[in-house]
Parts: C-alpha cells; sequence; structure tokens
C-alpha cells in the first residue's frame, strides 16, 4: 500500500505566532510582556519554550508548551492562514534543517488494477 508524505516547514516566527495564538483561544495564561526569547526543541520533540521580559521577578516569566500542543497550534495556524491540511492524515512534528515542520502521512488503498484498465 502506497503512502504519501507532505511536509510544511514553519519559520520560528510563525511558530510563535500560532503559539500566541492558541494560548489566547484557549485559555493558556501568557504575561503581558513582550517575548524575551524563544526555545524550540527541534533536536528532541519541538516542544516550545516562550520567555516573557515580566517586570516583576514575582510574575510568570516563561510559558511551556509541549510538542501536542504545539501541533494543535499549528494546525489552527495553518486554519487561519487558509493553508490545506489533509483531514485523514496521521500528522506530527518533525525537526527539518533546524525548524518545525508538520508532517502528514497518508496511506492510500490499493484499487484494483483491472478496473481501471480500459480492455
Amino acid at each position: 500500500m502506497p503512502t504519501e508524505r507532505r511536509r510544511i516547514i514553519f519559520a520560528d516566527d510563525e511558530v510563535v505566532d500560532a503559539a500566541l495564538s492558541y494560548c489566547r483561544a484557549t485559555g493558556i495564561p501568557v504575561p503581558d510582556a513582550e517575548i524575551d526569547g524563544q526555545s524550540i526543541a527541534t533536536d528532541t520533540d519541538c516542544s516550545l519554550t516562550l520567555t516573557f521580559a515580566v517586570a516583576s521577578p514575582d510574575q510568570r516569566d516563561e510559558v511551556e508548551m509541549g510538542s501536542d500542543t504545539v501541533l494543535n497550534a499549528l494546525v489552527a495556524f495553518c486554519r487561519m492562514q487558509s493553508i490545506p491540511l489533509p483531514k485523514s492524515a496521521a500528522k506530527r512534528l518533525e525537526a527539518h534543517a533546524g525548524a518545525v515542520s508538520m508532517v502528514f502521512d497518508m496511506k492510500r488503498e490499493r484499487s484494483s488494477v483491472n478496473g481501471t484498465l480500459a480492455a
């Protein structure tokens, strides 16, 4: 059975934008401050840590997102940007050339050769 694979590669700023939008949409608390830095674990699971420049040391200054949350954020980002995504495909994150990529694997059903050939 053949498998088709597609990959969408995201720039770091797109991953951050997707993460912030997802946090706001789902109620994940985010500090009301500028982003001071980000760390995307492209060497392991593509998790994300956002660091914020907070005014007080008592405020939370980091937001950590696991790879499943980052994947959901990127799916929502693609929908908002009208980037078509295959519905029935298995989706996962992978590092690709130092960036985050969303990979889709689609298994194609084997069709009958006899029914498609002209006699």
